[in-house]
């Protein structure tokens, strides 16, 4: 099951001919059970406690573009314009809050061989991620890209301050007490450009009137701000729980010292070049 409910906004203006701009700003919210076409889930016993944010829920998402086509010349003159004019400036800003990401644990079940494996419930499940049995607080709320640089992100006491793990009976963990995707990662924003400069050429029998050459410059990201890669559960692991099936003994090891951290980053500025010829 899902929803998506949103309240969409824009605002348009042509100043001139040559000017105008668009502004979009939307409101959103989306929560679904799971996001995937199949997905087992973090605690698969119960579908209700599956139900939170969409791993791609964007509460607040902004655009702003604006395009500039200057004329300078008219009249018996226009014939300059294929020359000196013809040119088109673009720019766009996107920016929008961060996705949501899932506190995990990673359980790793000791069985009566002395084998670990991933089996919670029955020995080889594939089942051995969870979610905390509570959220103690505390964490920060800096959710700018220079806010993930640090150590921690938001949690620099490292994560197994800011959550309490589950208690595993009888190879079954208990309900999560911290609701899926109920935390988030940090925003996006970027700035892209387009300068373009067309070339009239003059009127021949076989090209026509209309004939020039178009040569353009793409900007991607042109001030070449950083954006990491949207959390995952497997960035965001606390860390293990190791669970022996027989003595029924539980322990904490192993936290994840990148938890909460930007890993990797989506790509810098991007120059593209074109060139294009019509008639």
């Amino acid at each position: 099951n899902g929803s998506y409910n949103a309240l969409l906004t824009e605002v348009q203006h042509r100043f001139t001919k040559q000017f105008e701009f668009d502004a979009q700003y939307t409101f959103a919210r989306a929560e679904d059970n799971q996001s995937s076409d199949y997905e087992e889930g973090t605690y698969p016993f119960s579908q209700r406690s599956e139900w939170g944010l969409a791993d791609y829920d964007v509460k607040h998402a902004f655009k702003l573009y604006g395009v500039w086509t200057p004329k300078f010349f008219h009249g018996d003159k226009a014939w300059i314009d294929k020359i000196a004019g013809g040119w088109t400036v673009t720019g766009i800003l996107n920016a929008h809050t961060g996705f949501p990401f899932t506190p995990v644990y990673n359980v790793q079940v000791t069985d009566a061989t002395g084998a670990t494996t991933c089996g919670l419930v029955y020995a080889n499940s594939g089942y051995c991620t969870v979610r905390p049995a509570a959220y103690l607080g505390g964490a920060l709320n800096n959710y700018s890209n220079a806010g993930f640089t640090r150590d921690g992100g938001n949690f620099p006491n490292g994560p197994t301050t800011y959550f309490t793990p589950p208690t595993i009976t009888g190879d079954m963990p208990t309900a999560p007490g911290v609701s899926r995707n109920s935390f988030w990662g940090p925003r996006y924003s970027s700035v892209d450009m387009t300068l373009g400069k067309a070339f009239g050429l003059p009127r021949l029998r076989v090209l026509g009137e209309n004939a020039k050459i178009d040569l353009r410059a793409n900007f991607y990201n042109i001030f070449n701000q950083t954006n990491f890669v949207p959390f995952n559960n497997s960035e965001q692991t606390i860390g293990t729980i190791n669970y022996n099936a027989v003595t029924g003994a539980e322990s904490v090891t192993s936290p994840n010292a990148t938890f909460g951290q930007g890993l990797s980053a989506l790509a810098g500025r991007v120059i593209e070049l074109q060139a294009r010829f019509s008639f």
